[in-house]
């Protein structure tokens, strides 16, 4: 059966949107990616393939706090006598629980609190459950958006369907839900829909979180293993055998030192599998249909830095990994998807109990029982079953998702989608755009007020040009959509003509970072950011920018004086405090800085791979040191550096490092 409860868990609230666009600021996107000669011609064809050059027209998720106070989610659950399933439809349809009746254990990790951290596309990104991730590489747009939520009634029983409307690859996906009766394995029927005319570049990758134990086995049918390793700016790519690695048994994730992925290579004639088993041999284990043909680990690592951020998304104590299973080999691909095309596949999740002694033997004995036992429990993973579509007899929408895809269908003039439906409903983010479609009039709303959403794409710019008169609004709007199509020199006239109708900080913002991120010229960027600022001082984000910029480019004094003007609430955010901290270091206020930078600092937005708090510590309390000590500061003198670690060792809680 299916039904609808509140979830209540300790959360952090999400805050506002980021009202500035994409300008080139996300470096995740951006970066590169290198292969080692193991990596052939035609296993890397793909990869680096259909990147994107921004997020646009998502807004970033920055808002976020650390301070949880219990929150009701909306629960979606499936529960029969064996399992029962909890879904977040409000949470990208997050799978947060699978909870085995007969065994009496949960078989995912579930996190006891909501806290997002920077991870993600948007930023905001939480661990826990199995997440959906579609269309680009890295986690989810819509990971901590709410998606569509119904209820497909079919002669085999009811099946949960939650839904969206993907607005950078033009596409609808779909996550359905299926728990036949006395089933001891949950189902889901994943799709994704390409109803447009182009070919896309494709990705999906189901992100699936398992607890972590000290004996901790990954089991999956492959002897071979892409293996990835995160730099500062770049990926690399290697290849290896398994489960041996640098004379380390790398199905046990607890020795592996530091955050890592493997992708598994899984033959094609093999069934599509992965699993883990604790010291008891129990854990968790998941197939699919064919389709699916990638499966991955990723680990944190043992390191200080990895034991962190387990604790850091969570609470003490708490430790994670996750496997995984995609389209395609590694997650630095995207595969074309030609148009008026649906991909779907099936996958299924259910609980492993075996003998711990087998599984914990000989590698390629223990895949063979694994193997063995996921036949006999549930058939063949090439031919699992699901209800089809024509089966469906009613459908009952429960929650409701954007209102992207009712515009995308009057956009078209058609559906989007064979089975997903989007009414429309009046909401902030596309209200403006309504108007603009029903009457060919645009709002010319107070330049204080924030943007509350952007759209990209031609016909919009059709739409806004073919408008009788221009404001600074819609100007600024058509200077967004340029830059996105790739027209830095139209989207910098638009802007500019929007500053001469009427000065905005949102114009003069994206000018400064057009100069900034694309034309490199500083001396401008920094004329248009200080004159934003100072129509919009109360603009966390737009602070953020111009702290960033002036650190980076010697005017600390300056940056600690606009520092002092700011609201007590912004000059307590940690990331502004940080840029504080800089600047104080490089103004030699070694002792101010130790106000800031000290055990209890805390910076809610760390980004993954971030090593701005660690390597500042390093820094500030070396320098400390030396002047305790009368030494001249000497970054290159190793000895005198060990001396000051000792003295000062980088806290745990302020290490974010993922490979030392």
């Amino acid at each position: 059966m299916i039904f609808f409860e509140d979830f209540i868990m300790p959360a952090a609230s999400m805050g506002e949107q980021n009202p500035l666009p994409d300008i080139k600021n996300i470096s995740y996107i951006h970066a590169g990616y290198q292969t080692t000669p193991k990596v052939s011609d035609d296993e890397k064809k793909y990869i680096g393939k259909g990147m994107i050059p921004t997020l646009l027209p998502y807004q970033i998720q920055d808002g976020y706090n650390r301070k949880k106070e219990n929150r009701a989610f909306r629960a979606a659950v499936l529960e029969n006598d064996r399992l029962r399933a909890i879904f977040l439809p409000e949470l990208g349809g997050r799978l947060w629980s699978i909870f085995d009746k007969t065994e009496n254990r949960e078989l995912l990790y579930v996190n006891p609190v909501f806290q997002p951290g920077n991870l993600g596309l948007r930023n905001a990104w939480f661990s826990g459950g199995v997440e959906f991730n579609v269309g680009i590489k890295g986690h989810n747009p819509l990971t901590c958006s709410p998606l569509w939520c119904a209820v497909d009634e079919t002669p085999h029983g009811d099946i949960l369907r939650m839904y969206e409307y993907e607005r950078i690859r033009g596409v609808v996906y779909s996550i359905s839900a299926y728990l036949p009766d006395h089933s001891p394995v949950l189902y889901l029927r994943n799709k994704i829909e390409n109803t447009t005319n182009e070919t896309k570049h494709m990705y999906w990758w189901s992100n699936i979180a398992v607890p972590e134990t000290k004996k901790t086995r990954v089991l999956v049918p492959a002897d071979e293993s892409f293996l990835c390793f995160y730099n500062a700016d770049h990926y690399e790519l290697d290849k290896t055998a398994i489960p041996y690695h640098d004379k380390m048994d790398v199905s046990y994730p607890g020795n592996i030192p530091g955050s890592r992925d493997f992708f598994y290579k899984i033959p094609k004639e093999r069934y599509k599998w992965i699993a883990t088993a604790n010291e008891d041999g129990k854990g968790l284990l998941q197939c699919s249909t064919n389709e699916l043909i990638g499966r991955k680990l990723f680990v944190w690592g043992m390191g200080q830095g990895g034991r962190n951020w387990n604790e850091w998304l969570s609470e003490e104590g708490s430790a994670y990994i996750e496997i995984q299973a995609g389209l395609a080999h590694t997650q630095l691909e995207h595969i074309p998807m030609p148009g008026n095309t649906t991909w779907e596949w099936t996958e299924a999740y259910t609980a492993l109990c075996h003998d711990a002694a087998c599984l914990h033997g000989d590698y390629t004995n223990a895949i063979s029982e694994v193997e063995t036992y996921l036949i006999n429990r549930l058939g063949t993973p090439d031919k699992l079953s699901f209800p089809q579509e024509s089966e469906v007899t009613k459908t009952r929408i429960v929650y409701q998702g954007s209102d992207w895809g009712s515009m995308e269908e009057r956009i078209r003039g058609k559906k989007i989608s064979k089975h997903c439906t989007f009414p429309a409903y009046d909401n902030s983010e596309t209200r403006e755009w309504r108007q603009l479609l029903d009457t060919n009039t645009f709002p010319a709303p107070d330049t204080n007020d924030a943007p509350k959403s952007y759209v990209t794409g031609d016909f919009w710019l059709d739409q806004l040009n073919a408008l009788p008169e221009q404001n600074w609004y819609s100007l600024l709007h058509i200077g967004v959509i340029e830059y996105a199509k790739g027209n830095l020199e139209s989207a910098k006239k638009a802007w500019e003509t929007s500053v001469s109708t009427q000065k905005s900080p949102w114009a003069l913002r994206n000018l400064a970072m057009l100069y900034k991120n694309e034309y490199h010229d500083i001396k401008k960027a920094r004329t248009y950011l200080l004159d934003a600022f100072a129509l919009k001082k109360d603009c966390r984000a737009l602070c953020n920018e111009l702290a960033a910029l002036l650190t980076a480019n010697g005017e600390d004094k300056l940056w600690l004086e606009l520092y002092a003007t700011l609201s007590p609430e912004l000059r307590s955010t940690g990331r502004l405090r940080l840029f504080c901290a800089i600047a104080l270091i490089h103004c030699n206020r070694l002792e101010d800085a130790t106000k800031i930078l000290n055990p209890d600092f805390v910076m809610s937005d760390i980004k993954e791979g971030e090593l701005s708090v660690s390597q500042l510590w390093f820094e500030l309390y070396r320098r400390l040191y030396a002047k305790e000590n009368g030494l001249p500061y000497d970054p290159s003198n190793q000895e005198q550096s060990k001396q000051a670690d000792a003295k000062y060792p980088l806290p745990k809680k302020l290490d974010f490092r993922m490979h030392e």
